[in-house]
């Protein structure tokens, strides 16, 4: 069997583990997953090829892991993926020039319902050929500041980056951001890229990642003729460059000294460099020190994991894109107190279910969307309950209001959940016997005490309140 068939086949066996384990709906079988084409399983790396009216970022958000437990289900064995956009053939490239001379875009409205297609998309159908617009930047433009989500986490690297916007070649360079992942680098990264080419259409901006420079050196230098010169002429000529994931470049001795030449030569000529990673300059192992001094010489600005309000403020921005209509406040902000390692992590799981509720015209519940996400929460750090969070489940439960729980009123209606709700927070929060009785509406120790002993001798002999104990400790993820 050829190299090639070998590929389809286990595309095809891959493709066939989704579909049976159920990872992925027929939606998302049919109308992305097939449209890739797996070109290339280097023993590390699983390379596909997509065409150009595909959206891969959608991709990336919602299918890339499964691509990847498929792999490792089907092969044994743990596989990275890498995209590319498939190359035009001769006949489509004609049929994009021709299609620059009509008035209109025919078919582009045909696919609209399912994926519109970006401004990037529309642009090259209709932008001339010149020597300019030629230059590939490889910027995805759904990627700007004004869809960065601003909060405490990430302020000061978004100030930094628009510096640099304003101030560029002169004002830190190069600019570092480093974090872990997940947490914005690449947008902001391309946000900066994005608002220097709207500021100058014809200027040089070149987008790449390091594995992309190390691929793109080794070819150059496997081929013949003058593949090294345009290899490092397409570098070297850049008016901004921004690296993504630098750290791997680690132990690529040949492709840091060819990195080295070429910081030094945009460095040298005033232009702009922007690069990434997932730690900091000085903590990126097995990188030659001369590129270490140069990373650090510029400013140097971390992105943390953000809090839970500016994951809040994330989600509503994804709501206010179209999709308000189909998850609610309630589940948002399960979503944003659930979801905290990670933004891509916390916009998949919304991308999940604002496309369950699309598909089956059902707008999920809590509980609904806790089914529907069970994979990304497993993957979840657990969370610290709090008094608050046991006393709003408490007040659900038995119906009355959380102010009554710290009021003074001792009916049995109130005084019955007011002592479950202590011993819940006992034995959940880890807090003291008087931080639980000050949340309580200030009482005393020996009430949180008596209500412990209480609830204990009654759970035993009372199913009711071991039901309603239980529904609680479910809404309450625990």
């Amino acid at each position: 069997m050829s190299e090639k068939g070998k590929e389809s086949e286990l595309w095809t066996r891959m493709v066939a583990c989704m579909r049976q384990r159920g990872d992925v709906g027929s939606y998302g079988l049919d109308s992305c997953i097939s449209k890739l084409s797996l070109v290339e399983d280097t023993g590390t790396r699983l390379v596909f090829e997509y065409p150009h009216d595909l959206p891969v970022v959608w991709v990336e958000m919602n299918y890339v892991d499964y691509i990847v437990d498929a792999a490792t289900r089907v092969l044994g064995a743990s596989r990275s993926v890498e995209l590319r956009e498939k190359k035009a053939t001769e006949v489509e490239t004609a049929g994009a020039e021709e299609m620059q001379v009509e008035p209109t875009l025919p078919g582009l409205e045909s696919s609209a319902q399912d994926f519109p297609p970006s401004k990037a998309t529309r642009k090259k159908a209709v932008r001339k050929r010149t020597g300019t617009t030629s230059f590939t930047s490889g910027l995805n433009e759904e990627y700007r500041f004004d869809t960065f989500v601003v909060g405490d986490s990430n302020e000061f690297a978004y100030a930094a980056a628009q510096a640099v916007v304003n101030n560029k070649g002169y004002l830190y360079n190069p600019l570092f951001i480093y974090g872990a992942s997940g947490l914005g680098k690449t947008h902001l990264l391309q946000a900066i890229g994005n608002a220097l080419r709207a500021q100058d259409e014809d200027g040089r901006v070149l987008y790449t990642t390091s594995e992309d420079f190390t691929n793109n050196y080794i070819n150059s230098i496997a081929s013949q003729g003058k593949e090294l010169s345009n290899f490092r002429s397409k570098y070297r000529k850049a008016d901004v460059l921004l690296i993504d994931d630098i750290q791997f470049l680690a132990n690529k001795v040949r492709t840091q000294e060819e990195f080295f030449h070429t910081f030094n030569a945009l460095f040298s000529s005033g232009k702009q460099i922007v690069l990434t990673a997932d730690c900091p300059a000085t903590e990126v192992m097995h990188i030659d020190p001369r590129l270490t001094s140069r990373f650090e010489q510029g400013l140097s600005v971390a992105l943390q994991a953000p809090n839970y309000e500016t994951r809040l403020a994330i989600l509503r921005s994804k709501c206010g894109m179209g999709r308000g209509e189909l998850v609610s406040d309630e589940v948002l902000e399960f979503l944003a107190k659930h979801i905290n390692r990670s933004v891509r992590r916390l916009e998949g799981a919304f991308t999940r279910l604002a496309t369950f509720a699309s598909l089956s015209h059902h707008r999920p519940n809590v509980a609904e969307a806790r089914s529907i996400i069970r994979d990304f929460l497993r993957e979840e750090p657990a969370a610290r309950l709090t008094i608050r969070d046991i006393q709003r489940c408490v007040a659900d439960e038995f119906n009355v209001r959380i102010a009554d729980l710290n009021g003074r009123r001792r009916t049995v209606g109130i005084a019955h959940p007011r002592q479950i709700a202590m011993f819940l927070a006992r034995h959940h929060t880890g807090s003291s016997l008087q931080d639980i009785g000050a949340a309580f509406g200030g009482r005393d120790h020996g009430t949180v005490i008596h209500a412990m002993r209480t609830v204990e001798q009654k759970i035993g002999k009372d199913p009711s309140l071991r039901a309603s104990i239980d529904r609680i400790m479910s809404a309450l993820g625990a």
